[in-house]
């Protein structure tokens, strides 16, 4: 194998259509799992139901059961899993849900997730792509189209607006300590506020997963975003990326606290301000 030229840039190959291993696992759990009389429906959520799905997709199934039956699932849902994706090299329970995650040897990526009967809901998740309905009770209406992810009517975040100006405000305590790798960690942080403030700029309440973002923002919100400085641990670059972050987070906030009705926290960001300007003799606004 070649090696990589000095200085070379990695090349990262962008892909739109799915991918066969994906595939033959849809196709499979549809067959196996019709043949238990116990499971009374099985659907996927994520990509392969919104039709977003790529060859680095995850396949993400979910199980509806027989009540009676759920306690076996709880303690065999890896077998379960292995059955459908093949022998794993991980399998991992998902904290709070009856199912995990499960990880082959060539690196495909299979969630498995079972509901008992007396707690399904089933308008949990957007798009909703059905593989079987045993009595047809499940999905009257067949798949679910995806709605939550799609622009609508702005909305106030409020919860994020709080936790931006608290994240904020406790960088003078991150770097006070010359805790510079929490500091650039925070970094992070307070991106992530901004981004959920982006989405309800756009109406979103929701996306098909952690890892897609890039078609709920505008090209002016990328952008925005793709221009926040680069910072290391240096304590001057970690600054820099957030008085960046900040003042975007303000021209955004505001202007969607007056088109939403919503009330701005001016005492709280007011009080943040002054404390990073007291600190870092520098302004945040």
């Amino acid at each position: 194998m070649p090696r990589p030229r000095p200085g070379a840039r990695p090349r990262v190959v962008r892909v739109t259509t799915g991918d066969e291993r994906q595939q033959a696992v849809i196709t499979r759990t549809g067959e196996v799992l019709r043949g238990d009389e116990r499971v009374l429906g099985v659907y996927l959520i994520g990509s392969y139901a919104t039709g977003a799905a790529d060859r680095f997709s995850d396949v993400d199934v979910h199980l509806v059961v027989t009540d009676d039956s759920i306690e076996w699932f709880e303690k065999h849902w890896d077998d379960v899993l292995r059955e459908l994706a093949g022998p794993t090299v991980l399998a991992d329970r998902i904290p709070g849900l009856i199912g995990g995650l499960g990880i082959t040897a060539d690196w495909l990526h299979v969630d498995l997730i079972v509901h008992p009967l007396a707690s399904f809901d089933r308008f949990q998740y957007d798009g909703v792509r059905v593989l079987f309905d045993r009595y047809g009770t499940l999905f009257p209406e067949g798949d679910l189209a995806p709605k939550g992810g799609r622009p609508g009517e702005p909305y106030w975040p409020a919860a994020n607006v709080n936790l931006f100006f608290y994240f904020l405000g406790n960088l003078v305590t991150v770097l006070g300590r010359d805790e510079r790798i929490v500091g650039n960690q925070g970094v992070g942080v307070v991106r992530d506020q901004l981004i959920a403030l982006m989405l309800a700029e756009r109406g979103v309440r929701r996306n098909s997963g952690a890892k897609r973002l890039n078609a709920f923002l505008s090209d002016e919100q990328r952008a925005t975003l793709e221009s926040i400085p680069a910072a290391g641990t240096d304590p001057a670059e970690i600054i820099a990326a957030n008085q960046y972050i900040c003042r975007q987070f303000i021209t955004r906030g505001t202007a969607l606290a007056e088109r939403t009705g919503a009330e701005w926290p001016t005492e709280f960001v007011e009080s943040t301000l002054a404390h990073l300007q007291n600190h870092f003799q520098t302004s945040f606004a």
